[in-house]
């Protein structure tokens, strides 16, 4: 046994499955692009993300901040809503400890005679 490792000598070397794609530099670019490979069932294709205009972050701003007043409607009617019950609510239980109390003032009244 000699003292290097003869595996895979016999076999050539392994090529790359595809030839890299070379963008030739452009001369002006108003917007960076993003690319990104998306696996599909015709085989990876290549789909450019650009950045976002302004027009489209006014918008996308805009949209944000209807969704959370509708969402902030939403929780204060709701809120509204409970603050009559609740203080229904109180109102009953503070009935109930008046009456209570002055249904022991009977009791003690008439085992008092």
């Amino acid at each position: 046994m000699n003292g290097h490792d003869d595996r895979g000598r016999d076999r050539s070397p392994e090529y790359p499955r595809s030839e890299p794609e070379i963008i030739p530099p452009e001369r002006e670019r108003p917007r960076p692009d993003v690319f990104v490979w998306v696996a599909g069932r015709d085989g990876p294709r290549r789909a450019t993300l650009t950045v976002p205009g302004l027009l489209t972050i006014l918008l996308a701003f805009f949209v944000a901040g209807l969704v959370a007043a509708v969402i902030l409607i939403a929780a204060l009617g709701a809120v509204l809503l409970w603050v009559p019950f609740i203080l229904l609510v109180i109102g009953l239980l503070l009935l109930s400890a008046t009456a209570r109390q002055y249904w022991w003032r009977f009791r003690n009244w008439l085992s008092g005679r």
